[in-house]
């Protein structure tokens, strides 16, 4: 058993809701302000509402999170990021949630104390990415909702960062962070808090003859709920601090509800121990009734995948309770004594029952009342008006002596110096009084605005280069002199002889190409020991560099004595920012690749120098470790290629990663900007990639020479179908 205890953290989607959770015993909430949250449709919270449950929270032992998990633009990181964060650091926050790098390095730089938490939608999943964000300053990581009680046990003995999983709630398909179905059907994008859900549609699944696949029905991205009730020894026993529930769009009934439910279970945990802990099922009734989808699921606590965690019939959310009865608000008995006396100061004393706190106020002089003079009871009705605080009447007694005039204003000011000494020596003594010094000694440093990039002229080498998935692609690109660059999944080198790999890196040198190894763009636990024995055997010797989608493999490679030089992002690590830029440059990563969600004014202000950017290929929409292979026809590790038909008959292509377990959702049409690869270089692009998924060679070799064209300067018309996807308009 933990220790340090288990908190129960609860969704605060309104402060009403706040309060509620707050009194039913969570033991910290998290929720939005008025901007940069990940549930952008959410009540969320005015800066004086957030203020204000901040400290009510904090009069209860309670801490509060707020969260500013999504990916900022260069206007809002600039323009008003600091100011709006700034005012809940001076409220007393007790940390931030964070997804973007610049807006954590902003934070980092500008608020001295403030917890700052690693949000899921960094997608952590491994010990290297969680040593990496805790060597960073991150004091919590919230793993990814996938990952296993046994991977959780894993980083917790290997990193010192305090730990939270997500315990009740809602569950994505997709690794949160990954997703751009959303963005680029709708424009509404999950990684700025506006997904608008598509994996809760009907699809069809499609098998490689193109036939429909047998499934239970057509919900095959639609996730159960999770409910990890049963799970709660084992989640301490792994050394998971902070137990979340999800649900900042969810109503009052059912995060009281939830809370109670598990503020019930933890309670009878860390009473009785493991072993006497029990879940009565009409607790898991309870939860059912309050909300779920089809049920409930716990299998990526235990397991990577199983067709059991989808709803397949249905995918909306049930309920059968929508009332629930609010606790009665917390408050403290007030006990104490206020005397007045003709011709003296007013004297108070005042104390909590049942707590070491308590305060001696001495007032203003007492003049003789004409026809007016002070009478106790009047006096006490007016002094103990304690609505609005956190104090009832306790044993309390007013004293008059003589005839003394006591102005109603004097009363106010009197108690209102009263509630401000108590409610101080409470918040120190709920929270600690180190806790309390260190809010009071809060003090920003000023804002540094980041210089202005330099803009490029456009002049300058331009060079193409090139990702593949299977052979007969790297086949297709190997001696290309056009293709500068090779970005070759490891899982293909994996797959071939050593006198395969010895031909292919005589052809590659003697070409002068370079060549990459692309890392699995999810690096869990089952990738590590394959990829230590290839590197360690085949490929480290004589490749130029990695591409890397995750912390946990850029982690990885650090830990491995990788040049940082040799280290190229890919566009899923999120530089959207120019902060986020000189955060991976710090770190010695010069080599960026563009995330695909900015448009072409804000590529053009963003700081691109040796910038890469992708200029073709079908986007993948999704990382799953839902396997729809395995949930259409059993898991044999063989490459399948399966298609998502939408109900417009649109057909996404997916391709399965057995070496690392999850599936490429791809969007249908291809992203080309080869024809504005002019413009882009003019931004300071100088690399332009071309990711190829599906194609054949012969349409590889068209796709080429267009782009070669394009990079000459030809003025050039794409023929077939094709989205600009964000270049035009950008996401909200």
């Amino acid at each position: 058993m933990s220790e340090k205890g288990l908190e129960l953290l609860s969704p605060a989607g309104s402060p009403q809701i706040a309060r509620a959770v707050i009194n039913a015993g969570a033991n910290a909430i998290y929720f939005g302000g008025d901007r940069f949250g990940a549930r952008a449709y959410a009540a969320n919270f005015s800066a004086k509402e957030g203020e204000e449950i901040i400290r009510y929270g904090h009069l209860h032992g309670v801490k509060s999170y707020l969260t500013i998990n999504t990916l900022l633009k260069n206007t809002e990181v600039e323009r008003s990021l600091y100011d709006y964060a700034k005012a809940y650091y001076e409220a007393g926050v007790d940390g931030i949630l964070v997804q973007d790098l610049g807006v954590f390095g902003l934070l980092k730089d500008s608020f001295p104390g403030l917890g700052l938490h690693a949000s899921t939608q960094m997608t952590v999943s491994n010990i290297y990415g969680a040593r990496f964000l805790q060597e960073q300053g991150f004091e919590r990581l919230v793993v990814s909702r996938e990952v296993s009680i046994a991977e959780m046990a894993r980083i917790h003995e290997s990193c010192q960062a305090d730990l939270e999983a997500f315990v009740h709630g809602a569950l994505c398909v997709c690794y949160s962070g990954q997703c751009y179905m959303s963005s680029m059907f709708g424009g509404r994008s999950g990684n700025r808090g506006r997904c608008a859900q598509p994996c809760r549609l009907p699809y069809t699944l499609l098998g490689d003859d193109g036939k429909r696949m047998p499934l239970a029905g057509p919900y095959v991205l639609s996730m159960k709920d999770l409910c990890g009730l049963e799970d709660i020894p084992a989640l301490d026993a792994a050394g998971v601090y902070s137990l979340k529930i999800e649900g900042r769009m969810k109503q009052m009934s059912y995060a009281l509800g939830v809370v109670r439910v598990y503020r019930s279970m933890i309670d009878q945990y860390l009473e009785k121990g493991a072993k006497n802990y029990r879940v009565d099922p009409k607790m898991v009734e309870r939860l059912l009734d309050l909300g779920n989808r089809k049920g409930f699921t716990d299998v990526w606590l235990h397991e990577n995948n199983s067709a059991d965690m989808l709803t397949y019939t249905e995918p909306s959310h049930q309920h059968k309770i929508s009332q629930v009865e609010e606790e009665e608000e917390k408050k403290y008995l007030l006990d104490g004594e206020l005397i007045l006396e003709e011709g003296k100061a007013l004297y108070l004393q005042a104390s909590v029952r049942g707590h070491a706190v308590s305060c001696q106020l001495v007032g203003e002089e007492l003049a003789t009342a004409g026809r007016q003079a002070a009478e106790e009871a009047s006096v006490a009705g007016k002094f103990l008006q304690l609505g609005g605080t956190c104090f009832m009447p306790g044993d309390f007694t007013v004293k008059v002596i003589g005839r003394p005039f006591v102005p109603v204003s004097v009363l106010k000011k009197l108690r209102r110096r009263m509630q401000g000494e108590l409610e101080e020596g409470l918040i120190a003594e709920q929270m600690g009084q180190d806790f309390t010094r260190a809010q009071l000694q809060r003090r920003a440093k000023p804002f540094l605005p980041l210089p202005k990039p330099a803009r490029s002229d456009g002049g300058g080498q331009k060079f193409l280069s090139a990702s593949v998935m299977d052979r007969k692609q790297l086949d297709q690109l190997i001696g290309n002199q056009e293709i500068s660059a090779i970005y070759c999944p490891a899982e293909l080198i994996l797959g071939m002889s050593e006198e395969s790999c010895e031909r292919m890196r005589i052809q590659v040198r003697e070409s002068g190409q370079k060549f990459y190894l692309f890392m699995p763009q999810i690096f869990r636990m089952q990738s590590e020991s394959w990829i230590e024995g290839l590197l360690s055997d085949r490929a480290a010797a004589w490749i130029d560099g990695f591409m890397v989608s995750s912390l946990d493999a850029l982690g990885y490679l650090r830990e491995r004595g990788i040049d940082a030089d040799k280290i190229i992002f890919d566009y899923r690590l999120y530089t959207m920012n120019n902060r986020a830029l000189a955060r991976a440059r710090s770190w010695g990563c010069h080599h960026l690749t563009a995330p695909v969600e900015l448009n072409r004014a804000e590529l053009m202000h963003r700081d691109n120098e040796d910038g890469i950017i992708c200029v073709y290929g079908h986007l993948p929409l999704m990382i799953t470790a839902n396997c729809l292979v395995k949930d259409s026809m059993g898991c044999d590790h063989r490459a399948h290629h399966l298609s998502l038909e939408d109900r417009k008959g649109v057909r996404m292509r997916v391709l399965n990663r057995c070496d690392s377990c999850y599936n490429l959702i791809y969007n249908h049409l291809p992203t080309m900007l080869l024809d504005q690869i002019s413009e882009l270089a003019s931004f300071g692009f100088r690399e332009f990639r071309l990711d190829f998924s599906t194609e054949s060679p012969d349409q590889m070799r068209k796709i080429i020479a267009f782009a070669c064209r394009s990079v000459r300067g030809d003025r050039l018309v794409w023929k077939k179908d094709y989205t600009r996807g964000h270049y035009r308009r950008g996401v909200e």
